[in-house]
């Protein structure tokens, strides 16, 4: 099993380290092997407009890479399919160059009034099928080795709410390294009634009993928490939200109540050890929104298995 920080390219993270070396010693510091790194465009503080390839961020290192988390788009259904391909195999050509062992990609679709109305405006299972027969056109005769890991959301698609679901997503991707990456928060947003961790844990189980035949091909956690079913509730009570029609101004309202919503803070229960150990992934990735260097690493310190 081998432990991963999250980490982008973007101006926020890069500005927090000196060097590759500082970060390396950061993160094995704090019980990490290595980054699962979202390749971001790449900037300086003394060049902030200045956008890069990721490839130009001097802090990354081949070596420190262990996986790689595609820059997904949420509203990609109906867009050119010729366009969403060369978005995602830059990322997946950028983690053939880094040597990932992993990709992560998001199943799912919401676009900016969905995730603000909770309207849906798809199923689960239509998500699915729209997915995979993008994943197929994506993967199809390219020569990768990674495993191709996708990712829940609660929003229409991968939630893990449902087996038959599940199975379908995993029986109609053609590429042979597939699996699942579990997103501990974000299988929480599901449930509105949870109160503290222990139940978030034990809520996890239930998933996990429901999805038996499925724990084999978890080959890795995204392990967080985010309880916060209860600003969920107040936001659908003092609905109808409308979203402003400048463009610039609701895709700036929509991330607020994102932010809000899901929080990637760390998982502290006592059973977060034993759930890990029953999933028994091949990574587990320590995945948090921070605002410094010292939140981060204060947050690493309280999810870190070993000191749970």
């Amino acid at each position: 099993m081998k432990y991963q920080m999250n980490f982008t390219t973007s101006l926020d993270d890069v500005t927090r380290f000196t060097s590759a070396e500082d970060l390396r010693q950061f993160y094995k510091e704090h019980g990490c092997d290595g980054l699962e790194v979202m390749p971001l465009a790449y900037s300086t503080k003394e060049a902030p407009e200045a956008y890069q390839e990721a490839d130009a961020c001097p802090l990354i290192q081949p070596d420190m890479v262990t996986g790689v988390h595609c820059c997904c788009l949420q509203d990609w259904m109906g867009q050119n399919c010729e366009e969403l391909i060369a978005h995602y195999r830059k990322d997946l050509d950028y983690a053939s160059r880094m040597g990932a062992e992993y990709v992560v990609f998001h199943v799912v679709q919401v676009d900016g009034e969905e995730s603000f109305t909770y309207q849906r405006k798809h199923t689960n299972r239509e998500v699915i099928d729209a997915a995979t027969a993008f994943i197929n056109e994506l993967l199809d005769g390219q020569d990768y080795h990674f495993w191709f890991l996708m990712e829940n959301l609660w929003w229409p698609g991968l939630t893990f709410e449902n087996q038959e679901d599940t199975q379908a997503l995993l029986t109609q991707v053609h590429y042979e390294k597939k699996g699942f990456m579990l997103d501990t928060g974000h299988y929480l947003h599901t449930n509105l009634d949870l109160r503290d961790q222990e139940e978030a844990v034990a809520c996890l189980h239930r998933m996990l009993d429901n999805h038996k035949d499925m724990i084999p091909y978890i080959k890795g956690i995204h392990l967080q928490q985010s309880l916060t079913g209860d600003y969920v509730k107040q936001w659908l009570a003092a609905a109808p939200h409308e979203l402003p029609e400048d463009p610039t101004e609701s895709f700036r309202v929509v991330y607020e109540h994102i932010f809000q919503l899901d929080r990637h803070e760390p998982f502290t229960a006592a059973g977060v050890k034993g759930l890990v150990k029953r999933i028994d992934p091949l990574y587990v990735t320590y995945e948090y929104i921070t605002r410094s260097r010292e939140e981060l690493a204060e947050y690493l310190e309280r999810g870190r298995l070993e000191n749970i």
